[in-house]
C-alpha cells in the first residue's frame, strides 16, 4: 500500500543540512552573543560615571599639588627672603655702630660724631652723645699729647630677634678694642660684648638701644669673627662710651 505523506507535518531539519530553518538557528545564537558584548544603556552609564570620578580624583590631586608647591612659593618668596634680608641688613648696621663707638681717633672728633650720628638714634645716640660730652672730652683735654686712640674689629655677631614686618632686631655682638699710646706697642686687645637693640627708619637700620654684656666673656683666639675693623673708619680711646641701657 502507498502511502501519503502530510503536506501539513514539519520536519525537523538536520544538522549540517542547508535548509532554512538551519540557517536561522545559527543566526539567532551568533546574535545572542554579540548581544552580550554589546553595551548596555544601563552599563554605558556606569562606566561614564567611573570615568567621570577617575578624572575628578586627577583634578583634584593636580589641584591640590599646584596649591601646596604655590604655597610653598610664596611663602619663600614674601615670608623667608624679607627676613633674611632683615636678618642680614640689622646684623651688619649693628656691627657698624658698634666700630663707630668703639674706634676713637682724638684728633678727627668730628668725624666720630659724624659716625654716631649715622649708627645710632633715639635714647641709644642721646646716651653717647651725654657720655662722650660728659667723660670722654675731660679725658682727651686732660691727656694732653698723650691721649690714646682705639681701634677695632667684629670678632663674632649673631641676630637673636627679628621683625622684618616691624623692622626691629636685636643682635649680639663682640668687638675686640685695640688701644695704643703715642710711641709705644699697640695693648693686647680687649674683647667687648653688646646686645644692640635696632629699628628700621626708612631704608637705614640704627641702634637705639645698646646694652654692655659685663658679665659675659668671649675668648677670641684670632681665627673667628668677620673680619669687619675699623680701618679707615670712626674714631674711639681706651673707654670708649658705650650706647643706651
Amino acid at each position: 500500500m502507498t502511502t501519503k505523506s502530510d503536506p501539513k507535518r514539519s520536519r525537523t531539519p538536520r544538522k549540517g543540512t542547508d535548509e532554512p530553518g538551519a540557517a536561522g538557528g545559527r543566526s539567532s545564537a551568533a546574535g545572542a552573543a554579540a548581544a552580550k558584548d554589546v553595551p548596555t544603556p544601563r552599563n554605558a552609564a556606569m562606566l561614564h560615571n567611573i570615568l567621570g570620578v577617575a578624572v575628578i580624583v586627577v583634578l583634584v590631586a593636580a589641584i591640590a599639588c599646584a596649591g601646596w608647591f604655590g604655597y610653598r612659593a610664596y611663602e619663600a618668596y614674601a615670608v623667608a627672603a624679607p627676613t633674611q634680608q632683615a636678618r642680614d641688613d640689622a646684623t651688619g648696621a649693628a656691627e657698624q655702630a658698634m666700630l663707630n663707638v668703639t674706634t676713637i681717633d682724638p684728633k678727627n672728633m668730628n668725624t666720630f660724631s659724624q659716625r654716631l650720628q649715622s649708627s645710632f638714634a633715639g635714647d641709644a645716640l642721646d646716651q653717647v652723645r651725654q657720655q662722650v660730652a660728659g667723660t670722654l672730652d675731660p679725658q682727651l683735654q686732660q691727656a694732653g699729647s698723650q691721649v690714646g686712640s682705639t681701634t677695632s674689629r667684629v670678632v663674632r655677631s649673631a641676630p637673636t630677634q627679628v621683625n622684618a614686618d616691624e623692622g626691629t632686631a636685636q643682635v649680639l655682638v663682640y668687638v675686640a678694642v685695640t688701644g695704643k699710646m703715642p710711641g709705644q706697642a699697640s695693648e693686647t686687645p680687649n674683647t667687648m660684648g653688646f646686645l644692640v637693640g635696632m629699628q628700621k627708619f626708612g631704608d637705614t637700620w640704627k641702634a637705639v638701644k645698646v646694652s654692655p654684656l659685663d658679665g659675659i666673656s668671649y675668648a677670641d683666639d684670632g681665627s673667628s669673627g668677620t673680619g669687619t675693623d675699623s680701618s679707615g673708619g670712626t674714631p674711639a680711646p681706651t673707654d670708649a662710651p658705650a650706647g643706651g641701657n
